[in-house]
Protein backbone atom coordinates (compact mmCIF):
# COMPACT_ATOMS: atom_id res chain seq x y z
CA UNK A 1 0.00 0.00 0.00
CA UNK A 2 1.45 3.37 -1.02
CA UNK A 3 1.65 6.60 0.93
CA UNK A 4 -0.10 8.64 -1.80
CA UNK A 5 2.88 10.96 -2.20
CA UNK A 6 5.01 10.35 -5.28
CA UNK A 7 8.31 11.29 -3.65
CA UNK A 8 7.76 8.86 -0.78
CA UNK A 9 6.32 6.19 -3.05
CA UNK A 10 9.37 6.43 -5.33
CA UNK A 11 11.61 5.22 -2.50
CA UNK A 12 12.42 1.51 -2.14
CA UNK A 13 11.19 -0.31 0.99
CA UNK A 14 14.52 -0.05 2.83
CA UNK A 15 14.50 3.74 2.45
CA UNK A 16 10.91 4.04 3.64
CA UNK A 17 11.84 1.87 6.62
CA UNK A 18 14.29 4.59 7.71
CA UNK A 19 11.60 7.26 7.59
CA UNK A 20 8.33 5.53 8.43
CA UNK A 21 8.68 5.43 12.25
CA UNK A 22 8.82 9.25 12.29
CA UNK A 23 6.22 9.93 9.56
CA UNK A 24 3.00 11.42 10.88
CA UNK A 25 -0.17 12.03 8.89
CA UNK A 26 -1.27 15.60 9.37
CA UNK A 27 -4.27 17.71 8.31
CA UNK A 28 -3.45 21.13 6.87
CA UNK A 29 -6.17 23.76 6.85
CA UNK A 30 -6.40 26.38 4.11
CA UNK A 31 -3.99 29.29 4.72
CA UNK A 32 -2.17 27.42 7.48
CA UNK A 33 1.39 28.69 7.87
CA UNK A 34 4.00 26.00 7.28
CA UNK A 35 7.19 28.08 7.26
CA UNK A 36 8.07 31.76 7.54
CA UNK A 37 10.98 33.76 6.16
CA UNK A 38 13.97 33.71 8.52
CA UNK A 39 12.59 30.97 10.77
CA UNK A 40 13.76 27.36 11.15
CA UNK A 41 12.02 24.64 9.15
CA UNK A 42 11.42 21.83 11.66
CA UNK A 43 9.55 19.44 9.36
CA UNK A 44 9.45 18.30 5.78
CA UNK A 45 5.86 18.20 4.49
CA UNK A 46 4.71 15.75 1.81
CA UNK A 47 1.25 16.55 0.41
CA UNK A 48 -1.30 13.82 -0.17
CA UNK A 49 -4.32 15.79 -1.40
CA UNK A 50 -3.35 19.35 -0.46
CA UNK A 51 -1.35 22.00 -2.33
CA UNK A 52 1.44 24.04 -0.73
CA UNK A 53 2.16 27.59 -1.88
CA UNK A 54 5.65 29.11 -1.67
CA UNK A 55 5.54 32.91 -1.70
CA UNK A 56 8.16 35.65 -1.90
CA UNK A 57 7.27 38.60 0.34
CA UNK A 58 8.58 42.11 -0.37
CA UNK A 59 9.43 44.68 2.33
CA UNK A 60 6.30 46.66 1.44
CA UNK A 61 4.11 43.60 2.02
CA UNK A 62 3.48 42.69 -1.61
CA UNK A 63 3.60 38.98 -2.37
CA UNK A 64 3.94 36.74 -5.38
CA UNK A 65 3.87 32.99 -5.61
CA UNK A 66 7.12 31.43 -6.83
CA UNK A 67 5.95 27.82 -7.01
CA UNK A 68 3.43 25.32 -5.71
CA UNK A 69 4.02 21.82 -4.37
CA UNK A 70 1.59 18.94 -4.53
CA UNK A 71 1.74 15.20 -4.06
CA UNK A 72 4.53 14.92 -6.64
CA UNK A 73 7.07 16.20 -4.11
CA UNK A 74 7.42 17.85 -0.71
CA UNK A 75 8.55 20.98 1.07
CA UNK A 76 11.73 20.91 3.15
CA UNK A 77 13.68 18.38 1.11
CA UNK A 78 16.68 20.63 0.45
CA UNK A 79 16.59 21.90 4.02
CA UNK A 80 17.66 18.41 5.06
CA UNK A 81 20.82 18.80 2.94
CA UNK A 82 21.59 22.48 3.60
CA UNK A 83 20.33 25.42 5.63
CA UNK A 84 17.46 24.63 7.99
CA UNK A 85 16.00 28.15 7.68
CA UNK A 86 13.24 29.24 5.34
CA UNK A 87 13.80 32.09 2.90
CA UNK A 88 10.14 32.23 1.83
CA UNK A 89 6.65 32.14 3.29
CA UNK A 90 5.02 28.75 2.87
CA UNK A 91 1.32 28.10 3.41
CA UNK A 92 -1.32 25.52 2.61
CA UNK A 93 -3.03 26.99 -0.42
CA UNK A 94 -5.52 24.14 -0.61
CA UNK A 95 -6.11 22.28 2.62
CA UNK A 96 -5.96 18.53 2.98
CA UNK A 97 -3.84 15.65 4.21
CA UNK A 98 -0.05 15.49 4.22
CA UNK A 99 2.78 13.53 5.77
CA UNK A 100 5.08 15.37 8.17
CA UNK A 101 8.63 14.27 8.92
CA UNK A 102 11.22 15.92 11.21
CA UNK A 103 14.00 17.53 9.17
CA UNK A 104 16.59 15.91 11.44
CA UNK A 105 15.21 12.46 10.60
CA UNK A 106 15.31 13.16 6.87
CA UNK A 107 18.84 14.58 7.16
CA UNK A 108 20.09 11.51 9.03
CA UNK A 109 18.50 9.17 6.47
CA UNK A 110 20.02 11.16 3.59
CA UNK A 111 23.47 11.01 5.22
CA UNK A 112 23.21 7.22 5.15
CA UNK A 113 21.72 6.88 1.67
CA UNK A 114 23.14 8.19 -1.63
CA UNK A 115 19.92 7.05 -3.34
CA UNK A 116 17.79 9.24 -1.06
CA UNK A 117 20.07 12.19 -1.81
CA UNK A 118 19.61 11.58 -5.56
CA UNK A 119 15.84 11.48 -5.13
CA UNK A 120 15.94 14.78 -3.23
CA UNK A 121 18.12 16.37 -5.92
CA UNK A 122 15.71 15.18 -8.64
CA UNK A 123 12.88 16.98 -6.86
CA UNK A 124 15.04 20.06 -6.43
CA UNK A 125 15.75 20.10 -10.17
CA UNK A 126 12.03 19.85 -10.92
CA UNK A 127 11.39 22.74 -8.51
CA UNK A 128 14.03 24.87 -10.24
CA UNK A 129 12.41 24.18 -13.62
CA UNK A 130 9.00 25.20 -12.28
CA UNK A 131 10.36 28.33 -10.59
CA UNK A 132 12.34 29.42 -13.67
CA UNK A 133 9.42 28.81 -16.01
CA UNK A 134 7.01 30.59 -13.67
CA UNK A 135 9.35 33.59 -13.47
CA UNK A 136 9.45 33.81 -17.26
CA UNK A 137 5.69 33.31 -17.44
CA UNK A 138 5.00 36.07 -14.90
CA UNK A 139 7.17 38.47 -16.91
CA UNK A 140 6.14 37.61 -20.47
CA UNK A 141 2.59 36.27 -20.49
CA UNK A 142 -0.81 37.75 -19.82
CA UNK A 143 -2.77 37.34 -16.59
CA UNK A 144 -5.23 35.09 -18.43
CA UNK A 145 -2.48 32.81 -19.76
CA UNK A 146 -0.89 32.58 -16.31
CA UNK A 147 -4.19 31.79 -14.63
CA UNK A 148 -4.94 29.06 -17.17
CA UNK A 149 -1.49 27.54 -16.64
CA UNK A 150 -1.93 27.59 -12.89
CA UNK A 151 -5.44 26.09 -12.97
CA UNK A 152 -4.27 23.24 -15.20
CA UNK A 153 -1.31 22.42 -12.95
CA UNK A 154 -3.50 22.50 -9.84
CA UNK A 155 -6.11 20.31 -11.52
CA UNK A 156 -3.39 17.77 -12.34
CA UNK A 157 -2.12 17.75 -8.76
CA UNK A 158 -5.54 17.26 -7.19
CA UNK A 159 -7.00 15.01 -9.92
CA UNK A 160 -10.14 17.07 -9.47
CA UNK A 161 -12.15 19.50 -11.56
CA UNK A 162 -13.17 21.46 -8.45
CA UNK A 163 -10.46 23.75 -7.08
CA UNK A 164 -11.14 25.51 -3.75
CA UNK A 165 -9.40 28.85 -4.36
CA UNK A 166 -9.89 32.34 -2.98
CA UNK A 167 -9.45 35.63 -4.83
CA UNK A 168 -6.63 36.48 -2.42
CA UNK A 169 -4.67 33.38 -3.42
CA UNK A 170 -5.26 33.99 -7.08
CA UNK A 171 -4.12 37.61 -6.82
CA UNK A 172 -0.91 36.51 -5.06
CA UNK A 173 -0.36 33.83 -7.67
CA UNK A 174 -0.81 36.28 -10.55
CA UNK A 175 0.84 39.23 -8.82
CA UNK A 176 -2.14 41.45 -9.68
CA UNK A 177 -5.03 43.20 -7.95
CA UNK A 178 -8.19 41.28 -7.07
CA UNK A 179 -10.13 43.30 -9.63
CA UNK A 180 -7.90 41.84 -12.34
CA UNK A 181 -8.53 38.34 -10.99
CA UNK A 182 -12.28 38.97 -11.15
CA UNK A 183 -12.07 40.26 -14.72
CA UNK A 184 -9.94 37.35 -15.97
CA UNK A 185 -12.01 34.69 -14.19
CA UNK A 186 -15.23 36.25 -15.47
CA UNK A 187 -13.92 36.12 -19.04
CA UNK A 188 -12.97 32.46 -18.68
CA UNK A 189 -16.40 31.74 -17.21
CA UNK A 190 -18.14 33.53 -20.08
CA UNK A 191 -16.17 31.38 -22.54
CA UNK A 192 -17.38 28.20 -20.82
CA UNK A 193 -13.91 27.10 -19.67
CA UNK A 194 -14.64 27.40 -15.94
CA UNK A 195 -17.41 28.08 -13.44
CA UNK A 196 -16.33 30.68 -10.91
CA UNK A 197 -17.94 31.28 -7.55
CA UNK A 198 -16.72 32.66 -4.24
CA UNK A 199 -13.88 30.45 -3.02
CA UNK A 200 -14.18 27.83 -5.77
CA UNK A 201 -13.35 27.32 -9.43
CA UNK A 202 -14.71 24.36 -11.38
CA UNK A 203 -12.87 23.38 -14.56
CA UNK A 204 -15.51 22.73 -17.21
CA UNK A 205 -13.30 22.52 -20.31
CA UNK A 206 -9.63 21.68 -19.72
CA UNK A 207 -8.89 21.71 -23.46
CA UNK A 208 -10.16 25.28 -23.66
CA UNK A 209 -7.87 26.25 -20.78
CA UNK A 210 -4.93 24.67 -22.61
CA UNK A 211 -5.74 26.64 -25.76
CA UNK A 212 -5.85 29.88 -23.77
CA UNK A 213 -2.76 29.06 -21.74
CA UNK A 214 0.85 29.62 -22.81
CA UNK A 215 3.60 27.07 -23.47
CA UNK A 216 4.61 27.15 -19.79
CA UNK A 217 2.03 24.56 -18.72
CA UNK A 218 3.40 21.92 -21.08
CA UNK A 219 7.01 22.94 -20.34
CA UNK A 220 6.59 22.50 -16.59
CA UNK A 221 4.57 19.30 -16.96
CA UNK A 222 6.97 17.66 -19.44
CA UNK A 223 10.12 18.61 -17.51
CA UNK A 224 8.67 17.31 -14.25
CA UNK A 225 7.64 14.02 -15.88
CA UNK A 226 11.17 13.56 -17.20
CA UNK A 227 12.94 14.50 -13.99
CA UNK A 228 10.63 12.68 -11.62
CA UNK A 229 10.32 9.42 -13.52
CA UNK A 230 10.33 6.72 -10.85
CA UNK A 231 13.45 4.62 -10.76
CA UNK A 232 15.72 7.09 -12.56
CA UNK A 233 19.08 7.53 -10.84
Amino acid sequence: MGLDNRFLDSLPPEEIARLEPALRRHTLTRDQLIAETGHPVPHAVFPIDCVISVVAVMHDGRQIETRTIGRESGYGLLHALGSRHSYERVTAQIGGEAWRLPIDTLAAAAAASPLLVRRIVQRAQATLVQTAQSTACNSLHSAEQRLCRWLLLTRDRLSSEVLPLTQEHLSIMLGVQRTTVTAVASELQASGAIAYSRGRITVLDAEALQRRSCECYEAIKDAAAELLRDGRD
